[in-house]
């Protein structure tokens, strides 16, 4: 194959290549193919012709878009005070960057109804402070809610990205700019904000596809009749059986979300190649006390509006309420009724087991690709295949094995939770394999190592630490995902993610948010604590 140096290339071509047919193309052509029963353009006249499509389509850009530039609005000035300014409490904030990816969003969406909802604590809080008959905030269950909820969510995303390039922004511009007579607002509008624009634009790139896929969150808050394409898509395939219908959604989804996935990596190209010419200064403290005035209310503001919903799920985990609902106590009664549940023991298995295979799956394809990619000279091998999980949702994913295997499976769930975590396991892996020196291979395969025991006795154990971090991320993402499962149910398999999903759906939310507390643990804040600084595309 001509696509790596030497011949070299055995490894992609004989793992690669296979692994992605079975664990991508044919999932993805399984969605599609209900399309073509009875004739490909009917059908998508058909469904062209249904106004919940243009609906949906128009609903889920318009949100999404909405989204990212909360996102950016809330990010950019932690963005800035992670790049440029020391202070305490900064591993915090760098370290919620973890939040997106390792939190799942229905623990999100479970701590925005305790806060934010008619009956949350702060509605409570405002009616008690000005004597308010109504609840003030009522926003939850509508476009802005969805809104709010995504914003708020993913803004770590932007602050991490951009804090990346703000921080190694080329400061000798701005010193030189400052001695021409340029003043502040001068030097960051010809010299900073061109150099991290390209940042910005595949931080919000990256939010606006989240967004977009979004499911859990739309399903609780988008309303009745009110749904994304991944929505409605769940909804015409597993209620009204209408496969043709959820195919056409699966087709058009996937192509807009690609067209998203190539504006990220246009951005992303670009942000390269300003951080290969970059320079990182050191931060410095805050200058004057009308900075530290905006970096308090920036805190104060991330502590109220993202930092309240998640203690609002502890809270409420150890409020033990009376069957009448009027008096509460605090203890660990919620706790107890959660673990004493017949379904707790093979739900908590189920996620391990489940977890514990994904992260296998994700981790041996990104070794494997690392290694191949160490090599590569196509630009598709080195620069597009990675990111094409990207491109596909997990909804879509299992509805196309479901379609295939003619019903879900463990195994492929687990195949789907591998692929959407596979590109993040990639990128903590690639950077070690990325570093490693060739003259330790080469001088094993002159001693008589095949190239696979070269990299099995070179580059496995100098890249063992990224693999056990990409590893513990593609875990910590497959324990908290329920999306898959719930768009393809595997009969008597439930984990914790699809029970918490179900306790909060039948509204015994002390209980779900002690599911949530100990999914948390589990999954988000032990990566949130461990590899935060890790989190990158």
């Amino acid at each position: 194959m001509k696509a790596v140096r030497s011949g070299r290339s055995s490894l992609p071509a004989a793992v690669l290549f296979p692994a992605f047919v079975a664990a991508l193309l044919v999932p993805l052509g399984a969605a599609f193919m209900p399309l073509f029963d009875g004739g490909a353009a009917s059908n998508l006249a058909r469904a062209f012709a249904d106004p919940r499509f243009f609906r949906s389509f128009s609903y889920g850009l318009s949100q999404a878009a909405a989204s990212a530039v909360l996102a950016a609005a809330i990010g950019l000035p932690g963005a800035f005070l992670i790049a440029r300014r020391d202070f305490p409490g900064k591993r915090l904030l760098s370290a919620l960057s973890a939040v997106p990816f390792c939190v799942p969003p229905l623990i999100i969406a479970v701590g925005f109804v305790l806060y934010y909802g008619r009956e949350g604590f702060l509605n409570r809080v405002l009616m008690a402070a000005f004597g308010l008959d109504e609840p003030p905030i009522g926003f939850l269950y509508s476009f802005a809610g969805v809104v709010m909820a995504h914003g708020f969510y993913n803004f770590p995303v932007v602050m991490r990205f951009v804090g990346d390039a703000w921080a190694t922004a080329p400061r000798r511009h701005e010193d030189a700019a400052r001695l021409l007579g340029a003043s502040e607002r001068r030097v960051f509008m010809t010299v900073t904000l061109p150099s991290i624009l390209p940042s910005i634009g595949a931080a919000m790139s990256l939010v606006f596809l989240m967004c977009f896929y979004s499911f859990v969150i739309v399903l609780l808050f988008g309303g009745p009749g009110v749904g994304t394409p991944e929505v409605e898509l769940y909804r015409a395939a597993r209620f009204e059986f209408d496969r043709p219908l959820a195919s056409a959604f699966a087709l058009v989804e996937t192509a807009v979300a690609m067209g998203a996935l190539a504006l990220y990596a246009a951005f992303e190209r670009r942000a390269a190649g300003d951080r290969e010419e970059s320079e990182r200064g050191a931060p410095t403290g805050f200058r004057g006390a009308g900075e530290v005035a905006l970096a308090a209310l920036y805190g104060a503001f991330i502590a109220v509006c993202f930092i309240g919903p998640l203690a609002s799920i502890v809270a409420e985990s150890l409020t033990i309420r009376s069957a009448s609902r009027v008096g509460s106590g605090l203890g660990f009664g919620n706790y107890v009724s959660l673990f004493a549940r017949r379904g707790f023991a093979p739900a908590l298995a189920n996620t391990a087991s489940l977890g514990l295979l994904s992260a296998a799956l994700a981790s041996v394809a990104g070794f494997s690709l690392s290694v191949g990619l160490k090599r590569a000279r196509s630009p598709i091998l080195s620069k597009i295949l990675p990111l094409l999980p990207l491109g596909v949702s997990g909804v879509v994913l299992a509805y196309g094995w479901s379609s295939a295997l003619g019903r879900s499976s463990a195994v492929a769930i687990a195949a789907v939770q591998a692929v959407s975590a596979y590109p993040f396991a990639l990128r903590a892996i690639q950077s070690s394999v990325g570093l490693s020196d060739e003259r330790y291979v080469e001088a094993a395969r002159s001693l008589g190592s095949s190239r696979l025991g070269a990299a099995l006795r070179v580059r496995l154990p100098m890249a063992a630490p990224s693999i056990a971090s990409g590893f513990a991320f593609a875990f910590a993402m497959s324990a908290g995902d329920a999306n898959a499962l719930i768009a393809a149910p595997v009969a008597g398999f439930e984990t914790l993610a699809l029970l918490l999903y179900r306790l909060a759906g039948s509204y015994r939310l002390n209980e779900a948010c002690a599911a949530a507390v100990v999914l948390a643990i589990g999954t988000g804040f032990i990566f949130f604590v461990k590899d935060a600084n890790d989190v990158r595309l």
